[in-house]
């Protein structure tokens, strides 16, 4: 009885199997078999741009893993075209298709019953039918982000088939290939709570031109590099757009009066920010960047004439507030401004260089200063423009809370604080977003966390930070961001943004599956010994925050030692050629750090210019190997750290020991081109 009851169990549980093997196989949908097309990519006839480039970039990308190129055709091409039971039946040329991948809303999505009821700007649907997967987003029905459809297909590729951009080019797309491509049963929605997701995207400027004559490299070469950083090449996709980076407030933002000292000086000089030694002379003091005189009510009534007309002339209702930034001026000093300064105000540094040399001082927040000025232009602009949306920012000397004066409605505020360079400064930051988002209806975060290391272009990683961060104040008023900005030093800080990018398309993701999924994708066997290289890295970074040391000083020759050694216990493991050029490329930018370890530890211990002639032929020898390892770098290799960006930012700070780069190379000297041949340095 036993025996019979146990056989008969064993045969059911066979049938149950079975039936549940075939019911899965049914609603599979194969979309190529072999390498062989057998369905095709069908948006409407009168497609979203979201879908035309979703359709086109699906097509592409299968084609790379498995060498089919699918049609891709407007509805409108199908011949005899029925939907019936849940399953779409149509010809193309004569020729049955089996299978159909509808890309956007279309005819035959509505047939199906697929809506885009209960998706919010930049939402996606993925959905499989008998015979169909449809990919699609509210697109133009969500002006604010009218992508949906592109990252429907982008997350369905990451999704199911396996695809990571790790970093910008061929080496940091993952693509496994398969020859046949069939989707399990899909039935997903998602819409991203961030409304305006953007990480600013370093591209070529007077900057970079810079530091590019620095380097003694022509644009030309530049311009190949931004190709690649940008997705120049029709086949390998741009790292922000495939990031699902997108959307925006409606807000228009920066720094919003540099216009001001030559269009008013001449006539209105005392428009302009009293210098601690009573002249409102800006000439010497950067005037493009001029400070002006908050409390005068003229300048004001000027301010807002020009923000109407702005208005006017550009057909958006939102304009930008925000004070000019840096420059050498000091804020304005005459009594009126200081009286809209509460005296309990936070202490912040302001600075003087109307002496000729730069000196600091310990002063209040000007946080009610500006409130009161922005309210003042505000209630000008809004008497014009009821609905005008008025853009400022929390920053600098005004980034603490106002205490007295309350914001006028019409202000969106920009929360430019956090800083991964203190763990202090990042606890502060915390009680004031909560204080800014009491007292303003729209706040955006728009910090500087990614520019940590760029003039350093040493590995940093702070990835368990930005994902507490972000799911808090995604949670907690926030509506975007607008980072500063992604510096394409992909092998040093790449992991950052790789990591931000994810958590802008789903703050509440977990950081440490990013991670994980991150290793596996791009390192496979290796992937556990890179989560330890990254980890200790990691933890190299909050060393530094605790501590508030300079970015470069954890560098020694003894951990970068360490750190290879991660590298060398990846590079063992059962990897290909792939992986294995992943590896050196996070090893260039490790071992870049050593040289700037050494480097900027001379410039700390030698803060003046005299040096003893032992001293300067050392750091002479020292900026010449820096110098030619930049150059080799930024043609073997150069996204693993912007070298021009650097060349910019962090090499003026060797110049006062007589260092000017190119100009200071001894002639002739031997390097390079980007084939390795030989040439004279001109």
């Amino acid at each position: 009885m036993t025996d019979r009851v146990r056989v008969g169990r064993g045969a059911f549980v066979a049938w149950l199997l079975v039936v549940l093997w075939g019911h899965a196989a049914a609603q599979t949908v194969e979309l190529i078999r072999e390498g062989q097309c057998c369905s095709a990519i069908v948006y409407a006839d009168q497609p979203s741009a979201a879908a035309r480039e979703g359709a086109a970039l699906l097509a592409e990308q299968l084609e790379r893993v498995s060498g089919a190129k699918l049609p891709v055709i407007r509805e409108g091409a199908l011949e005899q075209v029925e939907v019936l039971d849940g399953r779409v039946k149509g010809k193309l040329k004569g020729e049955a298709l089996s299978a159909f991948i509808l890309v956007g809303e279309s005819g035959l999505t509505r047939q199906l019953g697929i809506t885009t009821d209960g998706l919010g700007a930049g939402g996606v649907l993925l959905r499989t039918f008998p015979n169909a997967l449809v990919l699609l987003g509210p697109d133009d029905k969500t002006p604010s982000d009218p992508d949906g459809t592109r990252y429907a297909v982008i997350t369905f590729l990451e999704d199911t088939l396996g695809f990571r951009l790790l970093w910008p080019g061929e080496l940091g797309l993952v693509a496994p290939a398969q020859k046949t491509v069939a989707v399990p049963p899909l039935n997903k929605t998602h819409t991203p709570i961030i409304i305006q997701r953007r990480i600013r995207n370093s591209r070529y400027n007077d900057r970079l031109q810079i530091g590019l004559d620095y380097l003694g490299i022509k644009k030309v070469e530049f311009d190949k590099v931004e190709a690649i950083t940008q997705g120049g090449d029709s086949r390998m996709p741009n790292w922000f757009k495939w990031q699902r980076l997108g959307g925006h407030m409606g807000l228009k933002s920066g720094h919003a009066f540099g216009y001001t000292w030559e269009k008013y000086h001449r006539e209105h000089s005392e428009w302009f920010a009293m210098q601690p030694n009573g002249s409102r002379d800006l000439s010497k003091l950067r005037p493009e960047r001029a400070r002006l005189c908050k409390s005068n009510l003229a300048l004001i009534d000027a301010l807002a004439a020009d923000k109407i007309a702005e208005i006017e002339r550009g057909g958006s209702h939102s304009v930008s507030l925000c004070p000019n930034d840096g420059g050498s001026a000091c804020f304005c000093m005459c009594p009126a401004c200081k009286n809209l300064d509460p005296p309990q105000g936070r202490v912040t540094i302001l600075w003087d260089r109307t002496s000729g040399s730069h000196q600091t001082f310990e002063y209040v927040s000007l946080t009610d200063r500006m409130v009161w000025f922005w309210n003042q232009v505000a209630t000008r602009i809004t008497a014009k423009v009821p609905d005008a949306r008025l853009a400022v920012y929390a920053y600098s000397c005004y980034e603490a809370p106002p205490i007295r004066e309350k914001l006028h409605p019409s202000l969106a505020v920009g929360f430019t604080c956090m800083h991964y360079s203190s763990d202090l400064k990042r606890r502060q930051a915390f009680d004031d977003w909560n204080a800014w988002s009491r007292a303003t209806g729209t706040l955006f975060w728009r910090p500087n966390l990614l520019l940590f290391a760029r003039h350093e272009g040493t590995p940093a990683l702070y990835a368990h930070k930005l994902g507490e961060d972000l799911a808090f104040f995604a949670h907690h008023s926030l509506k975007g961001t607008d980072f500063d900005a992604c510096m394409h030093h992909w092998a040093t800080e790449g992991l950052n943004y790789y990591v931000l990018a994810r958590l802008l398309w789903n703050p509440d993701m977990n950081v440490d599956a990013i991670l994980d999924d991150y290793c596996q994708s791009g390192f496979g066997k290796a992937w556990r010994q890179m989560r330890r290289y990254f980890t200790r890295i990691e933890q190299l970074t909050d060393m530094i925050a605790a501590r508030e040391l300079p970015v470069t000083v954890p560098y020694t020759p003894e951990v970068v030692g360490e750190l290879n050694g991660l590298l060398d216990a990846a590079n063992a493991a059962d990897v290909d050629n792939t992986v294995r050029r992943r590896i050196a490329f996070l090893r260039r930018g490790l071992n870049f750090a050593t040289l700037q370890h050494q480097t900027y530890a001379f410039a700390a211990e030698h803060p003046d210019k005299n040096l003893s002639d032992v001293d300067r032929a050392r750091i002479t020898a020292l900026q010449q190997e820096k110098w030619l390892w930049m150059r080799h770098s930024f043609r073997e290799e150069p996204l693993a750290v912007n070298m021009p960006g650097l060349a910019w930012g962090g090499e003026p700070k060797f110049r006062k020991y007589g260092w000017k780069g190119a100009v200071s190379m001894p002639k002739p000297v031997v390097d390079a081109d980007e084939h390795g041949r030989p040439v004279e340095i001109p």
